[in-house]
């Protein structure tokens, strides 16, 4: 007697629902980000530009496995960037106190993960591409 246990083809080839998935926390993250405090939110901007320079093929931040190190030099060096640019902390009150708190190297940290994590489901140029 033959047991085998056919599968619908959908469930066969299950890559676009994982890519739909990918779109959906991308769409999440981005709703999530808006509701971010003006401090927060002009931390992003200021990792969006870093980020920007680090986004080619090949790049570090879409390795399967990123250096810690490396991204963790990333954000000291957008935060010594807020810190030295005399145009940021003087224009903005809220920026100002926000780059004199004690987890501030932290918080750019968490952003520019999140931020690497949305770009690397929103362009599928990570390790999910074949």
């Amino acid at each position: 007697m033959n047991n085998r246990k056919i599968l619908p083809f959908y469930m066969s080839y299950p890559l676009p629902i994982a890519f739909e998935d990918d779109r959906e926390m991308v769409k999440d993250l981005e709703y999530l980000q808006q509701m971010y405090p003006l401090g927060a939110k002009k931390l992003l901007a200021e990792i969006n530009k870093a980020l920007s320079i680090m986004d080619y093929e090949g790049s570090m931040i879409y390795d399967q496995y990123p250096d810690r190190f490396g991204l963790y030099k990333m954000g000291k060096d957008i935060l010594e960037n807020l810190r030295i640019n005399p145009n940021m902390g003087k224009n903005d009150e809220q920026l100002a106190k926000l780059l004199e708190w004690d987890g501030i190297e932290d918080l750019i940290l968490v952003i520019l993960f999140a931020e690497i994590l949305k770009r690397r489901h929103q362009n599928n140029d990570g390790y999910l591409k074949f």
